[in-house]
């Protein structure tokens, strides 16, 4: 879910041009980007987004390039029984663990089928990211290959997990890669978090905010407090109070007030 800056924009649309893809292929819908400034050039440009500028735009590009890769239809890859979507549905099937042989889907805001699974499920699925020697297998093979190969992507370039001042970047930056962080929306945190002396196996931690968490305010917030009560970050760590950023302040910058934890994990 990148910002809309020139670097996302410029590397999707270097994804398609290496699989002979148009951008016209794109059914993310467009918006105007999350990047301020970003947004700011474009307005004075006289140009409107396009759908390079949508921060689903990344995921969708991929999408495209398996179907290209695989001479699947590109003009359905959006639909529910598309060989794509329900090839994605089996690999979150397995990795969410869910007991069920399918799962509910809605449809995204980019247009996607979004496949249902618990919170349980989706810590699970992460900590098949956190460890992936440990991940079962999909499609009767062993992906802990690959799923390394994510993790050390997304880790090894936190730039393209969000963007300038995103909380998933700032996190992936500021522990290091040890911590693998991703916003879904309406409320919704996943983190992958490295095996260490006291979690040999890694972590994969999943919550959700009730009320959507709109502004995006809460989850820095809960997310920095489960790292802390589990020891895997220091409580005095600066770099933790910093991602927190707990205050809240009103139109004129005075800080009134913050956000505060209370909940106790164990």
């Amino acid at each position: 879910s990148h910002a809309g800056e020139p670097m996302h924009t410029e590397r999707v649309a270097g994804i398609l041009e290496s699989f002979g893809i148009d951008a016209d292929a794109l059914h993310c819908g467009a918006h105007w980007p999350y990047h301020t400034a970003s947004r700011d050039a474009l307005i004075r440009s006289g140009r409107t987004p396009d759908p390079l500028h949508s921060n689903c735009s990344g995921k969708h590009a991929a999408m495209l390039a398996v179907c290209r890769q695989r001479s699947w239809s590109l003009d359905t890859y959006l639909e529910p029984d598309h060989p794509l979507q329900r090839r994605i549905h089996d690999i979150a099937l397995t990795l969410s663990g869910e007991r069920t042989t399918r799962l509910p889907a809605s449809i995204d805001g980019c247009s996607l089928p979004s496949f249902w699974v618990s919170v349980r499920g989706l810590a699970r699925m992460y900590a098949a990211l956190a460890c992936p020697a440990a991940a079962p297998p999909v499609e009767q093979r062993q992906i802990g290959d690959l799923l390394e190969t994510l993790y050390d992507a997304g880790t090894g370039n936190p730039m393209m997990i969000g963007g300038s001042e995103r909380f998933d970047t700032l996190l992936i930056q500021g522990f290091g890669g040890r911590v693998f962080g991703k916003s879904g929306a309406a409320g919704l945190y996943a983190m992958a978090v490295a095996a260490s002396e006291d979690y040999p196996s890694g972590l994969g931690i999943g919550f959700k905010i009730e009320d959507g968490d709109a502004d995006a305010r809460v989850r820095p917030v809960v997310a920095c407090e489960i790292l802390r009560q589990l020891g895997i970050i220091p409580s005095d760590s600066g770099t933790l109070k910093a991602l927190a950023n707990a205050g809240i302040r009103n139109v004129r910058g005075l800080e009134v007030g913050e956000y505060r934890c209370l909940f106790r994990i164990g």
